[in-house]
């Protein structure tokens, strides 16, 4: 074979190659053997199995291949700049549940001009346009006299492209092994969650190998699922008084707790809540957090309930509401964020989709649903008022009300003639126009989610009802750190306190209180005791008198036994740690 040709049969994976190898180094961020020799060992793997192909399929396939990379890349870079933290699972998951809604008020929000002014971005855009450009004949031709006069001896460069594989192999087989561990315990999604918590991703050196164990970690989710379905399928109670007629648990969005006034805010955010706590009927809970601040993960444990010494693993939990069923009460699940949907339904844990997009899940624990969204939270009120008014109101019910909250982009989140607070009213603050603008936005939608949760305890008045509120996290609104929205990384204090301490407080009817004064009392006792947001459950079952072997006194806060557990954050972070040393 001539030198030129020979050449050539090397450059049929060349342009594959040098892609894939430069947009995975333009990801990195710091260098060693094993972040150059892992994109060199996978850029050889992908592309010279290309060059077997036929001409006109081998460019399609690899043009295909090319720009997925690039396209992976460009959302590992984006999440590394403005998330912190490349592809991992909670990406994927958040992702995977996002609709086109969301993801056009993501786009409008997170993504602008500056986008373009960052190097790891226009560097992956630049291989994106040139790497099929390479295949023209005639830019083609000028390449490969180009290199031709770097690489004059074609066995030379065969022996060069193999010494650099039998290094890439030698120095990868470690890091290889452990990789492949995880996708060997398909069956173990405890030890899944063990690297997830450790943020396991974070140490692989290619976007793409952090893509494929976020698409792994999803399916051993999935697997998980169907673990937690069978336990709460079989779940049972043994006795139960219905103590308390109508519970309500109503779950926030986004809310920081220190963005509201019933907290100490100095901008009157919260002023229905305010009067209502004067007026003896509504108690916040001063020590609450969440565990998770990602809305699929701190769901699933508002709702996982497990045995009090359990590991906390899935294996040993079930979804509460299926006691309430189990116990006689309508339960209705009214959302204003999840539908049904999807391809990915059905999946849990950290790794996974949310788990109440599971249809089947989804029949079993609700006896009604709502099936449509509202642009703003108050026409969840309405489907609530809606939904009574068409039926006889059963003895026993559980509403589930699910708000959108103060999720961004905080402006859609209340109508703009509802506006209360202008910019002038953060001059005092050391912010930019456009940051104070945000912070506005927020503080306009914390005030209007005020009206919204007062509406609904409007609608409950005339009940014998108790109301729970707690938000499923928090959110950066230029607090502490010069940060909107959240942080996937390893949570220090300043995270702790804006996006895992939320509010929660409990309301009584005016009837409930007159019926029940010692709960009232046992709550007025509760307010200061610490607790996170997966011991609502437990107080849930209290309210109603529901027994069974998934009830325990050690963890609902309302009980003089109740005991607290280490307040684990973000997977791995004890939270009064931090606090304390801090």
């Amino acid at each position: 074979m001539q030198i030129a040709d020979s050449f050539r049969f090397r450059w049929q994976f060349g342009p594959l190659f040098f892609t894939i190898l430069t947009a995975c180094l333009i990801c990195t961020n710091r260098l060693s053997w094993h972040i150059l020799t892992t994109p060199l060992l996978t850029a050889f793997l992908i592309s010279i199995p290309t060059s077997l192909l036929p001409k006109i399929l081998r460019t399609v396939v690899q043009i295909a291949i090319g720009e997925t990379v690039v396209a992976v890349c460009l959302v590992d870079a984006y999440c590394q700049i403005y998330l912190k933290v490349p592809i991992s699972p909670h990406i994927f998951s958040v992702i995977s549940q996002t609709n086109l809604s969301e993801a056009g008020e993501f786009l409008s929000t997170f993504i602008g001009p500056s986008v373009f002014l960052q190097w790891r971005i226009i560097g992956l855009l630049l291989v994106g346009v040139l790497f099929p450009l390479s295949y023209i004949p005639a830019i083609k031709i000028r390449i490969e006299k180009r290199l031709l006069h770097l690489f004059p001896k074609g066995r030379r460069t065969c022996i060069v492209i193999t010494v650099l594989l039998v290094i890439c192999l030698v120095v990868e087989l470690p890091a290889t092994i452990r990789f492949l561990q995880f996708f060997r315990h398909r069956a173990d999604p405890d030890f899944v969650e063990s690297l997830i918590f450790r943020n396991y991703h974070q140490d692989m050196p290619t976007p793409l190998h952090r893509l494929a164990y976020s698409w792994q970690a999803t399916n051993i989710s999935m697997r998980a699922m169907e673990m937690l379905r069978a336990n709460t399928y079989g779940a049972t109670i043994d006795s139960t008084s219905h103590r308390s007629p109508h519970i309500v648990l109503v779950i926030g969005e986004s809310f920081n707790k220190h963005h509201s006034s019933l907290y100490g805010y100095t901008l009157a955010t919260t002023p229905l809540q305010q009067q209502r706590m004067e007026n003896g009927e509504l108690f916040p809970f001063t020590d609450a957090v969440t565990p998770w601040n990602i809305t699929s993960n701190a769901i699933l444990h508002l709702f996982a309930v497990g045995p009090y010494d359990s590991d906390g693993t899935l294996a040993h939990r079930i979804l509460f509401p299926i006691l309430f069923q189990r116990a006689g009460y309508e339960v209705t699940f009214f959302s204003n964020q999840f539908r049904i949907k999807g391809v990915f339904s059905g999946a849990t844990s950290v790794a996974g989709n949310f788990f109440l997009s599971d249809k089947e899940m989804s029949d079993s624990l609700f006896t009604y649903r709502n099936s449509r969204f509202s642009p703003k939270d108050m026409g969840i009120v309405r489907q609530l008022s809606e939904y009574y008014a068409e039926k006889t109101i059963t003895p026993f019910t559980l509403d589930i009300i699910h708000l959108k909250g103060q999720h961004f982009d905080y402006s859609q989140r209340y109508p703009s003639e509802e506006a209360f607070f202008s910019v002038e009213d953060y001059a005092d603050r050391n912010l930019d126009r456009q940051s104070m603008l945000t912070v506005m936005h927020y503080d306009n939608a914390t005030r209007y989610n005020d009206r919204v949760l007062d509406s609904l305890l409007l609608f409950y008045e005339s009940m014998e009802a108790i109301v729970v509120f707690i938000p499923d996290h928090g959110e950066e609104v230029y607090d502490d750190l010069p940060v909107q929205g959240r942080l996937f990384q390893k949570p220090d204090f300043y995270q702790a306190r804006n996006e895992y301490e939320v509010p929660l407080w409990i309301w009584c009817s005016q009837s409930y209180s007159e019926l029940h004064p010692d709960i009232v009392a046992l709550i007025k006792d509760a307010t200061g005791r610490p607790l996170m947001s997966d011991n609502i459950p437990q107080l849930l079952l209290y309210l109603a008198d529901i027994n069974s072997q998934w009830t325990s006194e050690e963890q609902n806060v309302l009980s003089t036994s109740y005991h607290k557990n280490r307040r684990i954050i973000g997977g791995e972070v004890d939270y009064d740690s931090i606090v304390t040393n801090d």
